[in-house]
């Protein structure tokens, strides 16, 4: 074989070695599940939707949560109404939180505590909290709400993480003035 086709094919699979280890690694498994349930309306019109996290790997999981509230840059809350993606409602509070986390300007307003969840689930092997939608969304007009919530498994390392998606929750706003009796 003559000798410049060698040192090319050499080449070749030397670029080719490089790139197959340049390739992104692998990102881990997610930890855990996400279930939201629905937690009901109050008399101020806020809703509440339950969300249960379900530690499915084999170790104990550990997370830092900021109360009041956890909405933050590992949570994401969707909303569809009537069939259109709403879009979050910039002048509430916890919303303005969001986007100064996003932009890195995030602190906690309240105390930080420890969760932690046993492997395997069940009830040790859970986190439980309420996000208060209304927080977020103006859910105030009748019509039908689908409200999905996703968590990255590591926020701060984007490289790694895994975005894991809850199922979908239905909510119904009947409207007034057709059930009002005439």
């Amino acid at each position: 074989m003559p000798r410049p086709l060698l040192n090319s094919l050499v080449l070749l699979f030397a670029i080719q070695a490089v790139a197959a280890s340049a390739q992104k690694p692998e990102k881990p498994a997610p930890r855990f599940t996400l279930t939201i349930t629905d937690g009901g309306a109050d008399s101020l019109g806020r809703h509440i939707v339950a969300l249960t996290e379900t530690n499915i790997s084999s170790e104990v999981l550990r997370e830092g949560v900021c109360m009041p509230g956890i909405f933050d840059a590992a949570i994401k809350v969707s909303v569809v109404y009537n069939g259109a993606p709403m879009e979050m409602d910039e002048t509430r509070p916890a919303a303005q939180y969001i986007k100064g986390d996003k932009e890195g300007k995030g602190h906690c307003p309240g105390r930080i505590f420890m969760h932690e969840a046993k492997s395997g689930g069940g009830p040790e092997g859970a986190f439980e909290d309420n996000l208060d939608i209304s927080l977020l969304y103006d859910m105030s007009k009748p019509g039908t709400y689908e409200i999905t919530v996703s968590k990255e498994t590591f926020p701060y390392s984007p490289e790694k993480s895994v975005s894991v998606k809850s199922n979908t929750l239905t909510i119904v706003i009947p409207d007034p003035q057709v059930d009002a009796p005439r």
